[in-house]
């Protein structure tokens, strides 16, 4: 055997990994920013979304942030279904679908929450 094929195979194994690792996928410029809801029950509650992440909390500094994995959409209607796949530092993964209606600046409706509507967080200046 040759001293030096299990060092290259081992070096091809992590090339591998690293070649098939999930690279973050990019949420649309839309719906970029700071969400929030007047609902009872969430009227202290934002969503925060960037290019590649998600955050849920009252703050963008305390919110629990993950990465997006995938953004994929359907338009339905007038409207936008979005499903954003995410991981969180435990490595667990979720997904959250919503609907984006882009009339009067944005609003995003859960799709198990039709009832609750959360519209773009105006910047203060």
């Amino acid at each position: 055997m040759r001293p030096w094929l299990p060092k290259l195979t081992l070096g091809l194994m992590a090339l591998l990994c690293v070649a098939c690792e999930v690279k973050p996928d990019t949420a649309p410029a839309s719906l970029l920013g700071v969400w929030e809801t007047h609902n009872e029950g969430y009227a202290d509650q934002r969503i925060f979304i960037d290019r590649h992440r998600i955050g849920f909390g009252t703050n963008v500094t305390t919110a629990t942030g993950y990465v997006i994995e995938r953004v994929t959409q359907e338009p339905v209607g007038t409207r936008m279904l979005y499903v954003i796949s995410y991981r969180g530092e435990d490595d667990g993964r979720s997904q959250l679908a919503f609907y984006y209606d882009p009339a009067h600046g944005g609003r995003i409706t859960f799709k198990n929450q039709n009832h609750l509507t959360w519209t773009r967080k105006e910047p203060v200046s």
